[in-house]
């Protein structure tokens, strides 16, 4: 289950569900004898030892140390491996290798300037006569922030996306939404049916805020540009009231799941799975969290966001998680060897065969369960998730007057002169 107490539950501990999280951290080494500096580098990872997504990477490893002889000392860190990482450097015992989703690696690093550039790596080849930047489409690369000195600073071997899923064996979804408008018909023959729409656990506003980001964009506005406002007075881009008047309009017609606003995440998924409510907006490692309980004959299937007017406002959420080289890494050439190495096809595959997961590679199939969100983050624009805007903003202001709107206890209007004040609010005491 994601941890939800931070932003980064909206990607880093979602793709945690998705590898069958496992706890505790543990030490182990490739093969080879190594030793010298030049010859082996430290590897800290997020992932731990037991779960799928280490045991891919452990092979890997093995391959490149036996084709390199360069020893990699890989320590399987789990989840907060950041939190170590910043003391080590302080210490002047940094690793030469880290791995995480980008809103942590961001203001972990690079935010700080304590990432290394990594425009050198982009230029390897990956061992099959290809360079970096050849096998990573550029769009995934562009969209990421750049570091304090306007550098490319993570290089990502995994992808996550929200889109909307639901089950292709649906009589209901014959016809998957393009629009909202279709999304709402089909809404309004499921009532008819007696059967939920949206199933949502209304506890957990970082996860039902998709819906209100997501409207934002496809409405011609951004939530980067209500975190920047720092009078509030942003939040009266029409685009902000006509998204939350969508909003409005599923929680007033009753299209989302009965009893959501007293259920406890991932309640709802387990309803959701087994034919109580049509839709369900989450991110890619929804069919993971719910496989088992997933009833013989459910063909899990998604879709892109549906649009609102502008057809060409379609882009997915791109959530990367890959590696970054801490500044004063002793190691870094070796690190950044070890990145080429594993983004050639051979290698990066087991991140889908093995841990079940997408690879920003387009010529890697993603899983079966994940083949609709794969095609969607190839086919479209990509975006991240609420602009990348502050966390602490979004936690503070923007999700704490959304869970009023999607629990319906405010309207439109209501919410958006609340988060108007709220956010003039946040940034006077921020001084």
């Amino acid at each position: 289950m994601p941890d939800v107490t931070s932003k980064l539950s909206r990607a880093g501990a979602a793709v945690a569900a998705l590898a069958a999280l496992a706890t505790g951290c543990a030490t182990t080494s490739s093969g080879g004898s190594g030793g010298e500096k030049s010859k082996s580098l430290r590897y800290w990872s997020m992932w731990t030892q037991t779960e799928p997504q280490a045991k891919a990477l452990q092979k890997s490893i093995d391959a490149f140390t036996a084709k390199t002889g360069i020893h990699v000392d890989v320590q399987w860190q789990g989840r907060k491996v950041l939190d170590k990482v910043g003391p080590a450097l302080l210490a002047g015992d940094a690793p030469d290798l880290v791995d995480q989703g980008f809103d942590r690696l961001l203001p972990a690093l690079a935010a700080n300037g304590k990432a290394q550039d990594l425009t050198p790596v982009l230029s390897m080849d990956t061992g099959e006569g290809r360079k970096v930047s050849d096998v990573i489409p550029a769009k995934f690369l562009d969209v990421l922030p750049k570091g304090k000195d306007g550098t490319p600073w993570m290089i990502p071997y995994e992808s996550v996306s929200v889109s909307l899923f639901y089950n292709g064996k649906d009589p209901l979804v014959a016809q998957p939404p393009k629009t909202w408008d279709d999304l709402l018909a089909i809404c309004k023959a499921a009532k008819a049916a007696g059967k939920a729409c949206i199933g949502t656990d209304g506890d957990q506003g970082w996860a039902t805020q998709y819906w209100f980001d997501y409207l934002l964009n496809r409405n011609g506005g951004s939530v980067a540009a209500l975190t920047a406002d720092r009078t509030g007075a942003a939040f009266n881009d029409p685009a902000v009231l006509k998204s939350a008047q969508q909003v409005a309009e599923l929680v007033k017609n009753g299209y989302l799941a009965k009893g959501y606003d007293a259920t406890k995440y991932p309640e709802q998924q387990g309803h959701w799975v087994s034919g109580d409510s049509v839709f369900f907006l989450m991110g890619s490692w929804l069919p993971s969290e719910t496989q088992s309980l997933k009833p013989a004959g459910f063909e899990y299937k998604s879709v892109a966001f549906p649009t609102t007017g502008d057809p060409s406002k379609n882009a997915v959420d791109f959530l990367p998680f890959g590696f970054s080289v801490p500044k004063g890494a002793k190691n870094a050439e070796s690190a950044e060897k070890f990145i080429a190495f594993f983004l050639q096809k051979d290698q990066l595959a087991v991140v889908s065969t093995d841990a079940k997961n997408i690879t920003p590679r387009a010529d890697i199939p993603a899983p079966a369960e994940l083949a609709d969100v794969a095609q969607q983050l190839n086919g479209r624009p990509s975006r991240l998730p609420d602009d990348n805007a502050d966390a602490d903003w979004q936690d503070k202001v923007l999700v704490a007057q959304y869970n009023d709107l999607w629990l319906g206890k405010t309207d439109a209007g209501g919410f958006v002169a609340h988060a108007a004040k709220a956010s003039a609010d946040y940034w006077k005491a921020k001084g």
